[in-house]
């Protein structure tokens, strides 16, 4: 059948919408799977969720150590020459680095255990009482472990142009979730608990591992390599892309600051349920991304990109009035899905929503400064996103909680985009971004 599909329609848009189609599905399963699990937890113990979760994006971040960029860049060439030797260098080398990292991450989940035992908080994470934090904590790091690998493989079969197994492989993480999550929840006579939900999250990514290695040649993490090659190859790995990096872990801080902050498990758990529904929105963010890059890739000068904004904001714009509905609709199925007692998080919804919205205007200036090679300047903006989140989040929910993380998960955006105006208009102006932020005059 699949044979028969290939003859009806060209390759090239066979497995662009292969992928298209897989990377979506996933991203949808994970959206039902927090629908799910926000349903089925009480308040308190969804808004503990809520907490878990941005550590664990957090940890990701740690765990990544970048290489979901800088694999591809070089792995792919030496794949594309079938040269195994320089592959499973690279491949070593990028393992290595993970294992840096996971180490890093061990020793603050030992600082976590012990401070569980403490009678003082420091507020870095949910404050559960010994010894129910030591199997939690231990899900949230594994759980940021699996993430991590998984857009790690995902690098590797990009690297190595395997599409097709790129596309099956890709949904099984979600789905599998979704079944755990559900197999628990019929186990344990209609109730979930918090260690039933991380659980599933996290081994739902771990058996997914013998599905990928089914189209992914693992003899290439065993085979004989030169050190200092490896030693070169990490070198060189740990400095690619690393304001890209450091952009990557401000943005993620910026856009979970608010759930990090919050204290509270019961404001965290109507901020998470106002927040749910704008997982829509990254959706369509990362898709906007994946169409926009490869096209912004092919501009050389500065009126090729200012004439495709012109053309791309005639197109956001009447997106966003129908995008406007969307006030009443989630406004209705907040409270009907997870029930009255979440009746308060219409109203953070209510300051929520705009922000996500003012998003898609800025997205295509972030994403052509890829395509423009300006890390610096992505990592100056997610900074003073994430900065902003910090000084805002610090002043507004220690006076109004829930509500003040909703205003401020809006206003900490705006330090970060006034800046890509500034910059912009720079560029339209003199052809060049601010060499003062570039470290070079920038065409």
């Amino acid at each position: 059948m699949i044979a028969a599909i290939e003859r009806l329609v060209p390759r090239k848009v066979l497995r662009a919408g292969g992928l298209f189609f897989s990377r979506s599905y996933h991203s949808l399963s994970s959206l039902i799977f927090s629908f799910l699990v926000g349903r089925m937890l009480t308040v308190e113990e969804h808004g503990l969720y809520g907490q878990y979760f941005a550590r664990i994006i957090v940890f990701q971040a740690i765990l990544e150590a970048g290489l979901q960029y800088s694999i591809i860049r070089y792995l792919a060439p030496a794949a594309a020459a079938n040269d195994r030797q320089e592959a499973a260098e690279i491949i070593r080398a990028s393992l290595k680095l993970k294992l840096y990292a996971w180490l890093i991450v061990c020793v603050a989940l030992l600082y976590w255990l012990i401070e569980g035992f403490l009678p003082f908080r420091s507020g870095l994470f949910p404050d559960v009482r010994a010894p129910d934090h030591i199997v939690q904590g231990s899900y949230v790091v594994l759980s940021a472990l699996g993430l991590s690998f998984f857009s790690y493989f995902d690098s590797l079969l990009v690297s190595f142009r395997r599409y097709r197994s790129l596309t099956f492989w890709i949904p099984t993480t979600g789905t599998l979730r979704i079944v755990l999550l559900f197999a628990l929840y019929f186990l344990n006579d209609g109730t979930l608990r918090i260690d039933d939900v991380l659980y599933a999250f996290m081994a739902g990514a771990f058996l997914a591992w013998p599905f990928y290695f089914r189209s992914f040649d693992a003899s290439l993490l065993f085979a004989p390599v030169r050190k200092e090659r490896v030693r070169a190859w990490i070198d060189r790995l740990m400095h690619f892309n690393r304001w890209i990096v450091l952009a990557s872990f401000f943005s993620i801080l910026s856009d979970w600051m608010e759930v990090l902050l919050l204290q509270e498990q019961t404001d965290a758990a109507l901020y998470n349920a106002a927040r749910m529904p704008m997982q829509g929105f990254l959706i369509l963010l990362a898709t906007m991304q994946s169409i926009l890059l490869p096209k912004f890739t092919t501009f050389t000068t500065k009126d090729e990109y200012f004439s495709f904004f012109k053309k791309m904001y005639a197109f956001i714009a009447p997106a966003l009035v129908l995008l406007l509905p969307g006030f009443w609709l989630f406004a209705w199925f907040i409270p009907v899905w997870f029930g009255d007692e979440y009746t308060g998080s219409v109203a953070l919804f209510f300051i929520i929503y705009p922000g996500f919205m003012l998003r898609l205007l800025f997205a295509p200036l972030g994403t052509a400064l890829f395509a423009l090679d300006q890390p610096r300047i992505i990592g100056i903006e997610a900074g003073l996103r994430m900065l902003g989140g910090i000084v805002i989040n610090s002043i507004l929910i220690p006076l109004y909680g829930a509500k003040g993380a909703a205003i401020s998960s809006v206003l900490s955006q705006f330090p970060g985009w006034i800046f890509l105006v500034y910059c912009y208009l720079h560029y339209y102006r003199r052809g060049s971004f601010p060499s003062a932020l570039t470290g070079r005059d920038s065409a």
